[in-house]
């Protein structure tokens, strides 16, 4: 019997039936992804030199709590379960975050400064803390602390953190409403851990920082639409096997390209299958490849 760890790698892995469920069931993607590519304009915010995994996750994060101020995040938390002290510490930079989007007075740098050090320890629950890391050389020297941690961003993720922010204050956040969801989980999670982004009045939407490929002539890169991205948020549609979030929409925004793209749910499963689809149906069947009963 397979076994999932989680949706990204279940996406990746060309011998999960789940992978194979999407592809089979959703074939008919590069319609879609034309017309993607044909409403995408330039890169607006070009990268520097920060990690870009790590951009994504504070980019998320930043949104986020944009969006829900009040937001606590659980998953930085995590990596650090049965470590009291470390954890506190931890929750003092969500607090910052918190007090960052404050409605009397924003602080942008901050707020970018907190999301940073937040998706640094993310990724110690998603990979494990990483010698000679950034978070490895403060727990060993005694120097975990909120300061040093708010240090820790380089100058090149708060650039781009205040770029992104910017655009998506203007093409991002006017087209979201409440009630807000961020970083939902769903039923099936507990048979293949999954959480998106956010969900935002029945919107799914998901949250891309990548460049796009480049040109090999011209050097300029565009906007683009794998597959995997599409079944990605499908997948956490179909993850809904309750319908608790009744889901109408979902999307993706291109960060870098300000590109905000949203699809009917049910137009888009009926436009990738090519022939009209049942979603409880589609739902039961993915419950029942991820082994619930």
């Amino acid at each position: 019997m397979y076994v999932y760890t989680n949706l990204s790698a279940a996406l990746r892995d060309k011998t999960s039936p789940l992978r194979e469920y999407l592809h089979e069931r959703f074939p008919h993607t590069r319609g879609v992804q034309a017309q993607y590519r044909r409403e995408a304009g330039p890169l607006l915010v070009d990268t520097g030199g920060a990690n870009p995994a790590t951009l994504g996750a504070a980019f998320d994060f930043e949104i986020r709590f944009l969006l829900v101020p009040e937001h606590a995040p659980v998953l930085p938390l995590l990596g650090f379960f049965g470590h009291p002290r470390e954890s506190a510490v931890i929750e003092s930079v969500i607090e910052t975050a918190q007090a960052a989007v404050a409605p009397t007075a924003t602080d942008v740098d901050r707020l970018s400064r907190a999301c940073w050090a937040l998706a640094l320890c993310t990724d110690v629950y998603r990979r494990g803390l990483l010698r000679e890391s950034a978070l490895d050389n403060l727990l060993r020297t005694g120097r975990f602390t909120p300061e040093h941690l708010l240090a820790l961003a380089p100058p090149d993720a708060i650039r781009q953190l205040w770029e992104l922010r910017g655009l998506a204050e203007e093409h991002l956040l006017p087209h979201l409403h409440p009630p807000t969801f961020p970083g939902p989980t769903f039923d099936a999670s507990v048979l293949c851990n999954a959480d998106a982004d956010l969900i935002s009045a029945g919107l799914l939407l998901d949250l891309k920082t990548h460049l796009g490929p480049k040109n090999q002539r011209t050097g300029i890169r565009a906007d683009s639409l794998t597959s995997n991205d599409l079944y990605q948020v499908i997948a956490y549609a179909l993850f809904d096997h309750t319908n608790t979030y009744a889901l109408t929409h979902l999307g993706l925004y291109s960060a870098r390209y300000a590109h905000l793209s949203t699809w009917p749910l049910p137009d888009l499963l009926t436009t990738l299958a090519g022939t009209p689809i049942d979603i409880t149906h589609e739902r039961a069947t993915v419950w029942n490849l991820l082994g619930g009963h």
